[in-house]
């Protein structure tokens, strides 16, 4: 793994599963204070075009926490534009972080292309933030969290009610990596890489009915949506009844509460949200060591 663009960018299972393992030596460790700093000397830049709660906290604070140091520049700070339209060309751009950082994490408006043409010109490390065609940390952070809670995670019946593409791409790439089963019911209009959907495999199935979807399921997974939330998409206690009883919801956050998900879920004894929300950081320190060697 040179990069992590996209999910698929892990390669294999083997490192999917080196990654999980290393999270969770690196939790238990930060819970001892007994941190080893693995990234003394490294410097990473991280570039936001977009505002950022959970993913500059948790990658800013982690990297502190081994010992490097980071460079966090706001989109009025510097040219993320690809054409030089509007001032530098994003290669010269990516040409001289990369001559001066370790890695970089980038977070763009929108376009996945922002992330491909840093990985391709910066000559260090890439890391996608989250951009309009996947959220990888998320998706790894997502696959720990039930690492932690499942004695055998990849048997999990995975459900994904929401119109999220980012979210629903990353999933589609663990059961690609994983083999596990997955279920998304998505509302009409969103549409899916058509690539990706083949390479996630048999166990995959895609639907328009969140029921159908929930219906024996492990685990529950919802997100903000960009558009009005369409009738039985909500994440609520007659949803989950549909549910294996000792089903997990998780949500990536940022909620919005009565809307793709019920305050008594999201604050519930199913839950695992806030959980999931701090095991950004090993996850993603897990990968920074990776990356980095």
């Amino acid at each position: 793994m040179r990069h992590l663009r996209t999910t698929l960018d892990v390669g294999d299972k083997k490192t999917l599963e080196a990654l999980l393992l290393r999270a969770q030596e690196l939790k238990r460790d930060r819970q001892k204070r007994r941190l080893a700093p693995t990234l003394s000397g490294r410097v990473v830049g991280m570039l936001f075009e977009k505002p950022s709660t959970r993913t500059r906290v948790s990658f800013e604070a982690g990297i502190k926490l081994l010992g490097g140091d980071a460079v966090v520049l706001q989109g009025r700070d510097i040219w993320l534009h690809a054409d030089g339209t509007d001032g530098e060309l994003l290669r010269d751009t990516a040409r001289v972080l990369g001559g001066n950082l370790d890695l970089l994490v980038v977070r763009p408006a929108g376009a996945h292309a922002t992330v491909d043409e840093l990985a391709r010109h910066a000559g260090v490390p890439v890391i996608n933030g989250l951009s309009d065609r996947d959220h990888p940390c998320q998706a790894l952070t997502d696959l720990f969290t039930i690492y932690e809670r499942r004695e055998h995670p990849y048997d999990a019946r995975v459900a994904f009610v929401g119109d999220s593409v980012p979210v629903a791409h990353g999933w589609l790439a663990l059961a690609a990596l994983t083999g596990l089963e997955l279920r998304l019911a998505l509302p009409a209009g969103v549409e899916l890489d058509a690539e990706l959907v083949k390479k996630a495999g048999p166990r995959v199935r895609i639907g328009r009915d969140p029921q159908a979807a929930v219906d024996g399921a492990d685990v529950v997974l919802t997100a903000a949506w960009g558009r009005a939330v369409e009738p039985g998409f909500v994440v609520d206690d007659a949803l989950l009844s549909r549910a294996s009883p000792d089903v997990l919801v998780l949500h990536p956050l940022p909620a919005h509460r009565g809307r793709e998900i019920t305050d008594d879920v999201l604050e519930g004894p199913r839950s695992v949200v806030f959980q999931q929300a701090m095991n950004r950081m090993p996850v993603q320190q897990a990968v920074l060591e990776h990356l980095l060697g």
